[in-house]
């Protein structure tokens, strides 16, 4: 015995010195022979191409060498048995762990039975550890292997390493023993039938979960809002994908679940089990993780928006109340009032917004960043139009050239002003045609705002008549001033008068200037002058040859009162001329402009 075991170390040794990986040496009860050994040795350490290439077509062990300066990884059954990471006897970690590959794939079954032993070597000054099952060397591990920092001692990492493989060969022997493999299929079936109840389960509370939901909601929100729009379809359909979304998700989960609970039953798939769990358990450790870490983001982002809702309440509150007129303040206008408040509404937002940013969760994200600058670009090439606009829109409201409700000619548009907007201005002329105005336009254009000056004082309406010199100025003065009196939209105070604003080769330029009861009727009280006007030049005989004539006519060119009326024209039911007529026409068109 003595014999035997002092062999075996001399065999030790010259394999340690020639590999360190140690081929299979011949099981034989026998004391085996140092030639039969030498050339076991040598056929071993020729052939390493073909020990690798068998190591990789073998389904037992596995070599792992993601990153080569952390060593090849040994494993047996899927699980780890040891690393290597020294070069011993000329050959490298990836060699070694094919030699240590090839000869535990060759054991039989019956080694798996054995204990494993180690055996103690030195060559050269280097210690080294054999691992050995019956009389198969395993494969060799020295202090090289132990990574930097390891604190462990060579005696503690061949403990461990031994340990592995007795957990490696262990799961060998349960994989092929029989009652395993028939338990592991039993439990798996009855694993598949709770995975189809479950299933099951899921669609059926998906339907009734669907139903409730849309109920509650149609009964909470349609109700509320089906006066002014129809959600039911957007909402069926948004309640559809939520629940479904949500049922399948949690359909996934649980075949996740029964993948990881069928790989448990069999020792060669515990290990895959183990990292598929370990993924899972990652996913919601990450997942917790996240949401805990984003708490406190979130409560401050809460906080901020409660605190910008407040002040924004209070900026609403004393904004109206200077519209309203209940309170005054230096260097504010009732008529900027709304515009100013969303000003002041977009700066506290956009401060609440920049507080804020950094607190959201994912604010610190490369996709949160990259669609923030994605949004500027976009910002940056596209508004330079809507920035001039909306500066142009900030003029025309604190120039407070106009309001709602004003009469105003831009340009060539006149009507009166039903919305002054941050990009335009919105008009409705006589014809009840909605006119738009963009803000630059509007700033570039002459404004005439007939409202306003009414605000204050009268306004006057003027039109303009040339009469010929054969008639007396102070005839046409008295003519002029009687129609405008018989206006019905001109006050009596100021009285209206008349202007002589040329003197022409053929003509004299009169001008009558009247003022006006309400500025909003203008435009009816401009035509009922005109109308007035020339019913007093025909009652009184006088000839309007405006603007120019060839020949001075023998008599008159003018309509007597008893023919203002041909058809399809109508007298006034009381019979009296024309100032009841006209005010009645006169009193229609100031309506319409209305």
């Amino acid at each position: 015995m003595r014999i035997r075991m002092g062999l075996l170390q001399v065999l030790v040794v010259c394999g340690m010195a020639a590999a360190p990986v140690f081929p299979a040496i011949s099981a034989n009860p026998a004391v085996p022979s140092a030639s039969g050994a030498a050339s076991s040795i040598a056929s071993s350490t020729d052939n390493d191409g073909e020990s690798g290439q068998a190591v990789r077509s073998a389904p037992g062990a596995q070599v792992s060498a993601d990153n080569p300066q952390d060593g090849v990884e040994l494993r047996f059954m899927d699980r780890p048995v040891v690393t290597f990471r020294g070069t011993l006897g000329g050959a490298t970690p990836e060699v070694r762990a094919a030699r240590a590959r090839a000869v535990l794939d060759s054991l039989s079954g019956s080694a798996f039975e054995s204990p494993v032993d180690v055996l103690r070597a030195s060559l050269g000054g280097i210690s080294g550890v054999a691992f050995r099952v019956q009389d198969r060397i395993l494969f060799a591990m020295t202090a090289d292997d132990l990574a930097q920092g390891d604190p462990r001692t060579l005696d503690a990492a061949v403990a461990d390493v031994q340990q592995n493989l007795q957990i490696a060969f262990a799961a060998r022997r349960d994989q092929l023993h029989l009652p395993t493999i028939l338990r592991g299929v039993a439990l798996s079936a009855f694993g598949a039938v709770i995975l189809a109840v479950l299933v099951i389960g899921v669609g059926r509370t998906r339907t009734r979960l669907e139903t409730r939901l849309q109920t509650a909601f149609e009964k909470r929100v349609l109700q509320r809002t089906a006066r002014t729009f129809d959600w039911t379809g957007s909402a069926v359909h948004l309640v559809h994908q939520v629940v479904q979304i949500g049922a399948v998700c949690l359909a996934l989960a649980f075949a996740y679940l029964y993948l990881i609970f069928v790989l448990m039953q069999f020792p060669a798939s515990q290990p895959m089990a183990g990292r598929l769990s370990n993924f899972l358990w990652s996913l919601v450790d990450r997942f917790g993780i996240g949401v805990a870490g984003a708490i406190p983001g979130v409560l401050t982002v809460v906080v901020i928006f409660l605190l910008t809702r407040a002040l924004q309440s209070l900026v609403n509150n004393v904004f109206d109340a200077v519209q309203s007129g209940r309170l005054a303040i230096p260097g504010m206008h009732p008529e900027t009032a709304g515009a100013t408040r969303r000003v002041v509404s977009v700066v506290v937002w956009g401060l609440a917004l920049t507080f804020a940013y950094p607190y959201m969760p994912g604010a610190q994200s490369d996709v949160f960043k990259g669609l923030s600058v994605l949004l500027g670009l976009m910002v940056t090439l596209g508004s330079s139009g809507i920035v001039n606009q909306l500066m142009s829109g900030m003029v025309v409201i604190y120039s407070r050239s106009m309001k709602k409700g004003d009469l105003v000619s831009i340009g060539d548009a006149t009507g009166v002003v039903v919305g002054v907007d941050a990009l335009s201005v919105k008009l409705v002329n006589l014809a009840q045609e909605a006119l738009t105005i963009p803000n630059a336009v509007v700033v570039a254009s002459t404004v005439r705002n007939f409202t306003a000056q009414g605000r204050g004082r009268a306004v006057a309406i003027s039109t303009t008549l040339t009469i010929g010199y054969d008639t007396p100025w102070r005839q046409v003065h008295a003519m002029l001033i009687e129609a405008a009196s018989q206006t019905p939209q001109v006050a009596a105070q100021p009285a209206p008068y008349v202007l002589q604003r040329a003197l022409s080769d053929f003509y004299v330029e009169y001008e009558v200037f009247a003022t006006l009861r309400d500025c909003s009727t203008r435009f009816a009280a401009i035509s009922a002058l005109h109308e007035n006007v020339q019913d007093v030049f025909n009652r009184y005989g006088v000839q309007i040859m405006s603007p120019h004539f060839e020949e001075q006519p023998h008599s008159p060119l003018t309509i007597r009162p008893e023919h203002w009326y041909p058809a399809p024209a109508r007298p006034p039911a009381d019979g009296h001329a024309s100032p009841p007529a006209a005010s009645a026409s006169q009193e229609q068109g100031a309506g319409h402009a209305r």
